[in-house]
């Protein structure tokens, strides 16, 4: 039995965060922290049914880590702490989610407030919020 999951992006983000260092720790507590998830072409249909105002989970690639530990000082943190307990990029996986509000639906762009994720990262999945 194999151990690998393979994904295929269903699109990507836009945001002004060009950098790691440059992007917020939560993206909802930046006030102009936005972003847009452009869907791949075949992936378009499935926007259908959300609405501007709506909350969405994103799952994302954390495409810039490089390398993971599985114990690390967390953020804002002088303990060190297992790398499950965190929010790093740096992860087994490198799967990042992060709940944003949509501010506008033009055909198969989403820009949603709440950004925290670097340019060009490739989105896994989009999910409503609950």
């Amino acid at each position: 039995m194999s151990n690998k999951i393979i994904f295929e992006s269903i699109g990507n983000i836009e945001s002004n965060y060009k950098d790691r260092s440059d992007t917020p720790t939560q993206g909802m507590e930046t006030t102009d922290s936005r972003g847009v998830i452009v869907m791949r072409d075949e992936f378009e249909e499935g926007v259908r049914g959300l609405k501007v105002g709506d909350d969405i989970t994103v799952l994302f690639q954390f495409h810039k880590s490089k390398d993971y530990k599985m114990t690390i000082v967390p953020f804002r943190e002088n303990t060190p702490t297992g790398v499950f307990c965190t929010r790093s990029p740096d992860r087994p996986n490198g799967i990042g989610i992060t709940v944003v509000k949509i501010t506008e639906i033009e055909g198969k762009r989403i820009t949603f407030l709440g950004a925290d994720m670097i340019d060009g990262s490739p989105i896994i999945d989009i999910k409503p919020s609950i």
